[in-house]
């Protein structure tokens, strides 16, 4: 459930924007709260070029999430939200190019389960790529009350994702790549030029990501699509779409160029993990190939998966639940984070999240994220390197780096589980 957008237009007070301010490199900061598992909230947000200079910026978040707090005494009650932003030229610069501060103080929505959006403007030159940094603080609570995520803005090309924007039937933003079976949706094209779009329909099947000590050839998918839609704009604005069946749909306004809007198709009920068959997929990373055999013939696939998290808890029911609840939560926050022209939880990084937990350091490079488990300098330390995969459907597929000297760590982590 949504809030009006408009009212919450109405309640932000810009309060600074600062240019060519000098900080830290990015890929000097230890980013590990990106994927803590603590974060008092969890935000989205997604980006559209309006124009060669200027780029408009949605973030969702959660009210729920924060302090409600009264007001001098009365029976009014009120969040008081932050939501700054930084634009660098990459992860390399120390340079912040643009940056302001938001903020929002909340008084309808306490315990409502209500969705805010709220918006602001970038200034972002074509052509050029950038990342941008949004942080969100809780200014009614003094300790960890700040949470931030990193945006890849992408001004190089005109028919790239951004120049998009995917709004459900009544025209708020939508903020996930994967479209839910029966949603509706509009896509509105900057170009009021653009008569039409195409959509390249991709019916195709992933491995799930291998053991990070496999002897792996890189693989170069080879996409040839099982069909080709057209759709008609009006004033860059579509017809109310959906999208009818589980796959990739790449969404351009011209077939001789790769660059386009890619939404996928995924589970019903995705990110969460809603069904007993989706929850038995996950297992794979911790059983052997005859007990995943074995789970795939139950004729029930709920008891299927509670006889294998009994049999990992010694017949303990309430330790059962608690070693469920916490790998299927990994489960989910992997497809909220690390999804890409797959699920999160079948990527590279979706794996060694699940497996190892969250790491304890990572440092991001364009191209490159680092994580650690441990500490820098440490001999016993754990160091994963994932690399970015150039993928037409998405900025998000990264490759781990493999290596046998994984191989004991590997075993023990999953022994970890199974007992």
């Amino acid at each position: 459930m949504k809030l009006r957008l408009l009212i919450w237009i109405l309640m932000l007070s810009m309060l600074s924007v600062t240019k060519s301010v000098t900080a830290k490199k990015l890929s000097k900061i230890n980013l590990s709260q990106l994927y803590d598992e603590n974060n008092f909230s969890f935000f989205q947000a997604v980006i559209y070029h309006k124009s060669d200079s200027l780029s408009q910026v949605y973030v969702s978040l959660k009210p729920d999430d924060f302090r409600f707090v009264s007001n001098n005494g009365t029976t009014v009650i009120s969040a008081n939200i932050e939501v700054r932003y930084e634009l660098y030229q990459s992860y390399e610069s120390s340079v912040i190019l643009d940056s302001a501060t938001v903020k929002v103080t909340d008084t309808s929505s306490y315990g409502k389960g209500l969705e805010m959006i709220v918006d602001f403007e970038v200034k972002a030159s074509f052509p050029g790529n950038y990342v941008l940094k949004i942080i969100l603080v809780d200014l009614n609570t003094r300790r960890d009350n700040e949470v931030f995520r990193f945006f890849n803005l992408e001004k190089s090309e005109k028919n790239s994702r951004q120049n998009f924007l995917v709004t459900d039937s009544d025209g708020y933003p939508v903020f996930n790549s994967f479209i839910q079976p029966g949603q509706y949706f509009h896509i509105l094209c900057n170009d009021t030029s653009v008569r039409k779009l195409f959509i390249r329909y991709y019916n195709q099947s992933f491995p799930i990501a291998k053991t990070p000590f496999a002897n792996v050839k890189d693989v170069t998918y080879r996409f040839k699509p099982d069909s080709i839609m057209l759709t008609e704009l009006i004033h860059g604005y579509s017809p109310l779409l959906e999208l009818p069946n589980r796959g990739i749909y790449h969404i351009q306004p011209d077939l001789k160029k790769p660059d386009g809007l890619t939404l996928f198709s995924f589970d019903e009920g995705f990110p969460e993990i809603t069904t007993p068959a989706a929850a038995v997929a996950p297992l794979r990373y911790l059983t052997t190939s005859k007990e995943y055999d074995k789970l795939l013939s139950y004729a029930d696939y709920k008891s299927a998966i509670d006889s294998f998290w009994l049999e990992r808890a010694s017949d303990n029911p309430e330790r059962a639940k608690n070693m469920i609840k916490k790998y299927y939560s990994r489960v989910q926050n992997a497809n909220l984070v690390f999804s890409s022209f797959v699920e999160g939880w079948k990527t590279d990084r979706g794996l060694i999240y699940i497996i190892y937990g969250p790491p304890t350091e990572v440092y991001r490079k364009d191209g490159e994220e680092k994580w650690i488990y441990g500490k820098t300098g440490n001999p016993l330390s754990m160091t994963f390197y994932f690399y970015k995969v150039d993928n037409p459907f998405t900025d998000n597929d990264y490759s781990l780096s493999r290596s046998p000297s994984y191989k004991e760590s590997w075993y023990i982590a999953i022994e970890n589980w199974r007992r």
